[in-house]
């Protein structure tokens, strides 16, 4: 039980000793923000979930921004009703919209939901910031939190004896 609970601390002290790349750490978080701002109960959510666990991006990095970002989303709703409300009323996509919700599926997408739409844009909008930033932040942070990680028993024993025997040999 207890190794349950230590699980998610283990794999994010993997992803910052493992030699991944920045750009996957960074491309991992950025599909975490994503998903983490759009609510929860549609087709985007589960679509967006199957790339962070299908493309080879850096997991736990995705996970944790799911959850710093879940938390962060509901605050934002009310931004993210007034860019829906806009996008969904403008007279030229009423045509679309009705056409996408009479497919099989279309109900299900979240398309006729104002903060559905709101939270995709608005995270699309921020995905390039935060993708340059989270790679920025690891590529100037990850190597000495490693270090910093592996010069502690604890540390050794969380990240696992593979990726502390790299980075000590």
């Amino acid at each position: 039980m207890f190794s349950l609970l230590l699980y998610p601390v283990r794999q994010l002290f993997g992803a910052v000793l493992a030699n991944e790349s920045p750009r996957q750490v960074a491309w991992g978080f950025t599909l975490g923000m994503m998903l983490g701002m759009v609510p929860k109960g549609n087709l985007i959510a589960l679509v967006l979930g199957m790339l962070l666990c299908a493309l080879r991006v850096n997991k736990p990095a995705g996970l944790l921004a799911v959850a710093m970002f879940s938390a962060v989303s509901p605050l934002c709703d009310g931004l993210t009703h007034k860019i829906g409300y806009k996008l969904l009323h403008q007279p030229a996509l009423q045509d679309f919209y009705a056409w996408l919700y009479d497919q099989p599926l279309g109900p299900f997408i979240g398309f006729h939901n104002t903060v559905t739409i709101g939270s995709l844009l608005l995270a699309l909008y921020i995905s390039y910031p935060c993708y340059y930033g989270a790679q920025q932040a690891f590529t100037k942070f990850g190597p000495p939190l490693g270090r910093w990680i592996v010069r502690y028993r604890l540390g050794r024993a969380l990240a696992g004896a593979q990726f502390a025997a790299r980075l000590q040999g």
